[in-house]
């Protein structure tokens, strides 16, 4: 019941053009700055990132933006996923949900 609700809501996102697929999401430094300045250059201000590993330096520069929720896959929740309005997935992330809801 659960993979079919995540599922729908994956394909309902897709459909309302609230779902982005990403090559990948790459920090330098682990800085919030850096980050805000990449989402506000795509034109987001309240965005879900799930990336197939998230490293130090992405945890630590999403943290103090209030509306980012940066995670992995096996964190998606189905709250998270409808509370963002975009809702942005690396393609190797996009991978692993796809097997998880298999």
């Amino acid at each position: 019941m659960y993979r079919a609700g995540m599922a729908a809501i994956l394909s309902q996102l897709a459909r309302e053009g609230r779902l982005a697929v990403v090559d990948s999401i790459n920090l330098e430094a682990p800085k919030t700055k850096l980050l805000a300045a990449k989402f506000k250059a795509m034109g987001l201000d309240s965005v879900m990132l799930i990336a197939d590993t998230v490293d130090d330096n992405l945890a630590l520069a999403s943290r103090n933006l209030a509306n980012v929720l940066v995670c992995e896959p096996r964190q998606a929740d189905p709250v998270s996923l409808v509370f963002f309005k975009k809702v942005l997935i690396t393609k190797p992330a996009l991978a692993k949900i796809e097997e998880m809801l298999a």
